[in-house]
This record gives structure tokens, sequence and C-alpha cells, in this order.
């Protein structure tokens, strides 16, 4: 019989026993956040409504424009409100060998990184966030891109301690 074969062991775990996700305290991200979001929507829905502008000059009539605008106001409403909702639901959690991340309140999404499964993490910021003195922590897995993650409107600082904190789980898991 092969000497491995003899060793191998895979036993079942208890499903019970395993820790609980929703027994972790997450972090908020900053509220400038929410400003950031607001500012890029605001933005998007003055092109949109300048497009819709030049289009009602040159070719529809009334009623067509103020359905397009109606629609466009309640999308613009939602978007509001989706920012603010997206902000209460972004999470953050650092715990002993892991990071977690959450989004989505409609569609919420947990991600468990692992700190093995790390390569690097760094930080990013954008004009926006210069102004308004937040940054993000962009998280690099071996895994690829989709299990990659970004969490945004962290504090500057914040987000460097946090970084400096993976980067020394990163090589402790390595020594």
């Amino acid at each position: 019989m092969d000497p491995i074969a003899e060793h191998f062991q895979n036993e079942q775990i208890d499903i019970s026993t395993l820790p609980k996700l929703e027994s972790v305290d997450f972090s908020s991200v900053s509220p400038q956040y929410l400003i950031k979001m607001n500012i890029q929507t605001g933005v998007f829905m003055l092109v949109l409504l300048i497009f819709l502008g030049g289009f009602w000059f040159f070719q529809l009539n009334h009623l067509q424009s103020g359905l397009i605008f109606s629609g466009l106001l309640i999308a613009f409403i939602f978007r509001f409100w989706n920012n603010f909702k997206l902000l209460k639901s972004l999470g953050y959690a650092l715990r002993e060998k892991d990071i977690i991340y959450k989004r989505g309140f409609i569609f919420s999404k947990t991600t468990v990184i692992p700190f093995n499964r790390v390569q690097h993490a760094s930080i990013s910021r954008g004009v926006w966030d210069k102004i308004l003195g937040i940054s993000s922590l962009n998280v690099f897995t071996a895994g690829g891109s989709g299990s990659d993650i970004a969490i945004p409107g962290l504090e500057p600082g914040q987000a460097l301690q946090l970084k400096e904190a993976i980067a020394v789980k990163i090589s402790k898991d390595e020594a």
C-alpha cells in the first residue's frame, strides 16, 4: 500500500462549530464617500439632461421629452437613494487570518480573503478622493481580479494602517 495513502485523512467538519459571519463587527467607511458618489451621480445626470435638452430642441415633442424627463428624474432620485443605502451597507473587518468586505443592500455580496491568498495591497486616490480627504484600499489576490477587493471611502491614515497590517500578515504567512 502507498505510504502517503495510509496517512491521508480528510475528516468532515461540523459546520455548526465554524465562526458565524453575523458575529463580526464591521467597520464602516467615511461619510465623505457618500458625497463622492452623489457628485458622480450628479455629473452623470447633468450630461444626460444636456443630451435630452439637445434632443428636445431638435426632434422631440413636448410629450416625449416630458416622459423622458420624468423617467430621468425618477432614475435620479433612485440613484441618490441608492447611494445613501449603499453607504450604509459597506463594511470591512480584519480578522486574524482574513479580511472581509461586504457591500450591497438589494444584492448583497460578502468577500472573505484569507491572508495566504493576498499578493499585495495598494492605496489609490482619485481627484474627488483628494478633495474629500478619502482613499481606497485595493487588495489583490492570487485568484485573479474576480476575488480582488477595493474598499472605498477610507480616511487616508486608516487606509495606510490597514495596508500595513495586511503587509505584516502577508509576511508572517510567507515566513
